[in-house]
């Protein structure tokens, strides 16, 4: 794995939103690039970093002191000062194409006065990769499967298509009959969120970028289309652009080797965001964009989520424009990927909307395993462990039936993530799959081996490095504390939990996770510390805790709590939590999708227009509008404003309690970001309860090489590499 710190404007996150990576601000205060004066030529790139271009194109700006009336520009020798625009007197911008793969010279020369300069632009194939490491091998495309007919090659390559429906006055949407009018009687017309009344027409761009199912959805006029935007013949958005990016993420977190499949009209529904109200970004004037590998449940790999994104926003600034600001929306694995690109590849996205959150996957792995651990442990020890006094031990809600707690919720991923034989979607060949006697060396599914490229291979087993871990772990220890359970229930807990094996087989010992891999958690970023996740944050949970749902509201807390330790502060993060509507799924009671973006919306705004010279981190807080506080809703809208605590007299736990996690249960801090913890010798006076000689000898049999110390950071914890990189 090669590590890599992000180059020029993108390094770190600028006084501005960032420009070049992704942030859109066109006024912004960027250094000029390598290292030239402000009298210079200046040269960069505006749809992806200069050495991250892919396609064969990219947008450009020069700009020239004095004015460009006499500047000349090339490509590769090549002069292609046509094919640009002079927008402002000492600015010139356009897409040029005709880059070749690999390394690429851009030259501009001043005839006035002389001045000359060169940009080196690296391009890359529109399947990728760019940065995350050879892809899957075999790769099945489901572009079939997604209305696109069948790939030309093997990297899912087929012709774009357009689509356009429009919002009927049924509330629904509909295919548009005609590209001319009149229109259809039953057409709506939406106000945007920066004041313009337009017809509510949505083109549907639909195609393949990083072997990956893209669709892109706008508002558009069909008689005169969105066309080459940066050419001075070109159509440009109309009023129903708003001028800002909403990029939507997926959850879910399954076995990749495959495209991933998805429906023309899941645009239209901000599919997969997890939310009924996916009118609202179309309505406000948003772009709205996704592509099936920004959904895990496609294939959890969060570094070609992250490479598919820049791709994505990257081919969206070339054929659409470049947007003021991009927002982030997703839920649950929408969130881990929201969480991973901000504090990895920032500048793609300028504010988040982390719904159903969780800080990201590779921690919430040993807890969840855990449950697959307990369950095994429960069911096998009988009748006296009930759902109520297992409840005791995994820190979960029991369900009002008293049959389970989310750790039964929580049971398909408790092997799949671990196990490589499970998980596969039906797309993939069972032929092709890994089985230890039969076919040794088939495809392993499980967390691990879909990233590879970041956990590496382990030299003993020729797998992918596994990362669980649960050497001295004290599972039930604050049940054991609080006397919930008895000395003898806690000791053949531990006795008896066991682990997995590579192959996620139940062995008696306890599972010792491979130490390059669980430092590579944490070199890579895979883990979310909030180092740089100094932008905009709204975490917008629907409470499912008493549906004894997995996406439960400590993993807010698990966030705040990382955000705290590693920025000194989670001020740039807003809390809310709204009441579920219905007895199940994911919709809540108030629009939180809808409240979100307009919020973002006013808080980007007011951070573009803030020309100080303070640091970015700062202006993030101090342009946070002052309505934007930390709140719950009930059932029937009542708004409470408190800040997002664990205190037991906050009005909003009252009507939203917090519950636990294994980890959290067995002494783990809330922000439960230790992979593999340190060890300490059993001393019996750290426990509140008394211990026979007998007991005590037994726990020290139990835990011979030590017990958990939590108070320590992880084996092997430690600051990621660096931003953007390679892998």
């Amino acid at each position: 794995m090669k590590r890599i710190l992000a180059g020029t404007a993108c390094a770190v996150a600028s006084v501005s939103l960032l420009l070049a990576c992704g942030g859109g601000n066109d006024g912004g205060v960027l250094p000029p690039p390598g290292g030239a004066s402000p009298t210079e030529i200046q040269m960069r790139t505006l749809s992806s970093r200069e050495d991250m271009a892919s396609g064969g194109d990219a947008v450009i700006e020069v700009k020239v002191p004095g004015g460009t009336a006499k500047t000349s520009v090339k490509l590769n020798g090549i002069d292609i000062t046509s094919s640009l625009v002079a927008d402002q007197p000492d600015r010139l911008r356009g897409r040029i194409t005709g880059l070749a793969e690999g390394r690429n010279t851009l030259s501009a020369v001043d005839a006035t006065t002389g001045a000359q300069r060169e940009l080196q632009i690296t391009n890359h194939p529109t399947h990728g990769p760019i940065f995350a490491g050879p892809h899957q091998v075999p790769w099945v495309c489901e572009t079939e499967a997604s209305g696109l007919g069948p790939s030309s090659d093997a990297h899912c390559t087929v012709a774009k298509r357009f689509d356009w429906f429009y919002y009927a006055s049924d509330s629904t949407f509909k295919p548009l009959p005609s590209l001319s009018r009149p229109y259809p009687a039953d057409l709506t017309q939406t106000t945007t969120i920066d004041g313009k009344v337009v017809d509510f027409i949505v083109r549907v761009e639909s195609g393949t970028i990083d072997q990956s199912i893209y669709r892109i959805a706008i508002i558009d006029d069909p008689t005169k289309p969105i066309s080459d935007p940066w050419s001075a013949q070109g159509k440009k958005p109309g009023a129903g652009w708003n001028g800002k990016l909403n990029l939507t993420y997926g959850g879910s977190c399954n076995v990749g080797y495959r495209s991933g499949r998805n429906n023309l009209t899941d645009i239209l529904n901000m599919f997969p965001a997890g939310t009924e109200f996916g009118i609202d970004p179309l309505g406000l004037g948003f772009a709205v964009a996704f592509a099936s590998r920004m959904t895990l449940g496609n294939g959890c790999d969060l570094v070609i989520s992250a490479e598919t994104s820049a791709m994505l926003k990257e081919y969206f600034v070339e054929q659409y424009g470049l947007p003021k600001f991009t927002i982030g929306t997703g839920g649950s694995g929408g969130s881990m990927q929201q969480h991973f690109i901000a504090q990895n590849y920032p500048g793609l996205l300028d504010a988040i909307t982390a719904t159903l959150s969780f800080p990201d996957l590779v921690s919430i792995i040993p807890d969840v395993t855990d449950c697959g651990l307990l369950t095994h442990y429960f069911n096998t020890a009988g009748a006296n462990w009930p759902a109520s006094r297992r409840s005791q031990v995994d820190g979960y809600l029991a369900n009002a039936a008293g049959t389970a707690t989310t750790c039964a919720s929580w049971d398909k991923y408790a092997h799949q993530w671990v196990t490589p034989t499970t998980g596969f979607d039906p797309a993939v060949p069972a032929s092709a799959i890994y089985n230890a006697s039969t076919n040794p060396t088939g495809l392993r599914g499980g967390f691990t081996a879909g990233m590879v490229n970041v956990f590496g291979i382990d030299p003993n087993t020729g797998f992918a490095r596994m990362v669980y871990d649960n050497v001295g772990v004290q599972y039930g220890l604050n049940a054991l504390q609080r006397g919930t359970i008895s000395v003898d229930e806690f000791l053949d807990i531990n006795q008896n939990i066991g682990g997995l094996d590579v192959d996620g087989n139940y062995i008696p010992s306890r599972t010792s996770g491979d130490l390059e891999g669980i430092k590579n958690a944490y070199r890579s970023g895979v883990l979310s510390s909030g180092a740089n996740m100094t932008l905009p944050v709204i975490d917008a949970r629907v409470y499912t805790d008493d549906a004894i749902d997995i996406h439960t509201r400590i993993r807010t807390f698990s966030m705040i709590d990382r955000l705290v330790v590693t920025n000194g502060t989670a001020a740039n993060q807003v809390n809310w939590i709204t009441a579920r509507k219905g007895a199940s799924g994911y919709s809540g009671t108030t629009n939180l999708t809808r409240k979100a973006l307009i919020a973002h919306n006013e808080w980007l705004e007011r951070m573009y227009a803030d020309s100080s010279a303070e640091s970015y981190a700062s202006k993030v807080i101090k342009n946070k509008p002052a309505s934007l506080v930390d709140s719950c809703w009930e059932a029937d809208g009542t708004e409470h404003h408190e800040p997002a605590t664990r205190s037991a007299s906050s009005v909003c736990n009252s009507l939203f309690p917090i519950y636990s996690t294994v980890r959290i249960e067995a002494g783990a801090s809330v922000a439960s970001d230790a992979l593999k913890c340190q060890l300490k010798p059993v001393d019996i006076a750290d426990y509140h309860v008394p211990f026979s000689q007998a007991q005590a000898d037994r726990l020290r049999g139990i835990f011979a090489q030590g017990v958990c110390d939590w108070t320590k950071p992880g084996v092997g914890q430690e600051a990621a590499a660096g931003t953007w990189q390679r892998y």
